[in-house]
C-alpha cells in the first residue's frame, strides 16, 4: 500500500520533537512486541545520535507522517572490515502499524544499502520459546513474506541475581579454579591495561571467527588493534557507557587466555547486558569460561550492587556457553532470528 504523506527524513539531533518522537517510538515497539524487556535508555539513545566508534558508519531515519514521528530506521555499516554489510534495525509505531510504513522503511532501507555498494542486509526479530513468555511475530513474518532468510538463532537469556546465591556461586567458582591452575585474573572498568591490549584485540578478532553460527550467516573475519580498541572504550565512556572486563592471563607465556564483558547503560538501575565472552581454544578445558563469568559479574555487582537483570545471547549451538550461564542461574526468555537478505 502507497503512502504519499509519509517522508522518510534523517533525524536532526536538534529536532527535540522528532528526537523524542524517535525515543518514544523505540520505547512503545518495547512495551508493545516485548513486555518485560527493559525500555530504551533516553540518555542512551541521545548520545548514540552523536557519537560511534569509527569502525562503523551510522545512519538514522524517522518517518514522519502528520507531523509525528511514526517509526524508526537505523543502518549501521562496518568500515574497518565486513564493507559488505548493513545491520539493519526497522522500528513502526505499534499504533501505526498495518499501513505500508514497514514496507516503505524497508524498501528504502534496502535502495541505500545499494547506494552504498553494499549486497547484504542483516537483521533481527523475535521469536517465543515453547514454555516461556508469550511475543510478538509480526517481525519474522513481514521478514520472511520480503525475502529475509533465517540465517541464525540465538537465546535470549536473562539472569535474576536476588535469585542466585552467593554460596551457590562460590562453590562453582571455587570448583573451576582447581582445575585452573597456572592462570591468574586481569580486571578493569573502562580502559583495557597497556600491558594486556594486543592480547585483548586478539581475542576480539576470534569472535568473529570462533563462536558457532550458521552456515549462511555472512559474518567475515575482523581486524582488531590497540586503536581500534581505545576508539571504541572512548566512545563508550563518552556515551556514559560503563563496561566492566574480567580476563584470564596464562601465567608462564603472559598470552590473555580468555575474557567476558559486561556493559551498563546511562540511567539504567535494574538491567545489564552481557557482552562478548570467548576463552582462546587452545586454554580450554580449565573451566575458564566459568571463572571469567563469575568474577565479572562479581566486579559489576561491587560497583552496582542494585542491578537485578543480566542478559546473554547465545547461539543455541553453543552448549558449553549454554551450560555455564545455566549453572549461574540465567534462564531462557526468547529466541532471537537473525535474518538475512542478499540484494
Amino acid at each position: 500500500m502507497s503512502n504519499p504523506d509519509l517522508r522518510i527524513v534523517p533525524i536532526d539531533p536538534l529536532n527535540r520533537d522528532q528526537v523524542n518522537g524517535w525515543i518514544r517510538t523505540q520505547r512503545a515497539v518495547t512495551e508493545h512486541d516485548l513486555p518485560g524487556e527493559p525500555l530504551p535508555s533516553p540518555g542512551l539513545q541521545r548520545l548514540r545520535l552523536l557519537l560511534w566508534p569509527d569502525s562503523l558508519d551510522v545512519e538514522r531515519y524517522v518517518p514522519v507522517q502528520d507531523g509525528k514521528v511514526v517509526g524508526a530506521l537505523e543502518l549501521v555499516m562496518p568500515t574497518q572490515d565486513n564493507q559488505h554489510l548493513v545491520q539493519l534495525d526497522l522500528e513502526v509505531h505499534p499504533q501505526h502499524r498495518r499501513r505500508g510504513i514497514g514496507t516503505a522503511l524497508l524498501e528504502f532501507a534496502e535502495r541505500r544499502t545499494a547506494e552504498l555498494g553494499r549486497d547484504t542486509i542483516l537483521t533481527a526479530a523475535v521469536d517465543s520459546l515453547e514454555h516461556g513468555p508469550r511475543f510478538d511475530h509480526a517481525g519474522q513474518h513481514f521478514a520472511k513474506a520480503r525475502g529475509y532468510k533465517t540465517v541464525d538463532q540465538e537465546i535470549h537469556r536473562r539472569n535474576d541475581l536476588t535469585l542466585v546465591g552467593d554460596d551457590e556461586l562460590g562453590r562453582l567458582y571455587a570448583d573451576a579454579w582447581e582445575k585452573a591452575a597456572g592462570y591468574e585474573l586481569v580486571q578493569w572498568i573502562g580502559d583495557c591495561p597497556d600491558d594486556v591490549i594486543d592480547g585483548y584485540a586478539a581475542l576480539c578478532e576470534r569472535m568473529y571467527t570462533d563462536p558457532p553460527q550458521g552456515e549462511e550467516l555472512d559474518i567475515r573475519p575482523a581486524e582488531y588493534d590497540a586503536a581500534r580498541i581505545r576508539n571504541t572504550e572512548w566512545t563508550l565512556k563518552e556515551r556514559a557507557q560503563t563496561q566492566f572486563m574480567t580476563a584470564v592471563r596464562h601465567v608462564e607465556s603472559g598470552e590473555l587466555a580468555g575474557m567476558s564483558g559486561i556493559v551498563v547503560y546511562p540511567g539504567e538501575e535494574l538491567h545489564a547486558f552481557q557482552d562478548d565472552t570467548i576463552v582462546e581454544e587452545k586454554h580450554r578445558g580449565h573451566r575458564l569460561g566459568m571463572i571469567l563469568k563469575i568474577a565479572n559479574q562479581r566486579l559489576m555487582r561491587k560497583y552496582r550492587p542494585q542491578i537485578r537483570y543480566i542478559h546473554t545471547w547465545n547461539a543455541e549451538a553453543n552448549d558449553h556457553m549454554i551450560a555455564i550461564n545455566e549453572a549461574m542461574g540465567y534462564r531462557a526468555l526468547c529466541r532471537d532470528l537473525d535474518v538475512q537478505k542478499k540484494l
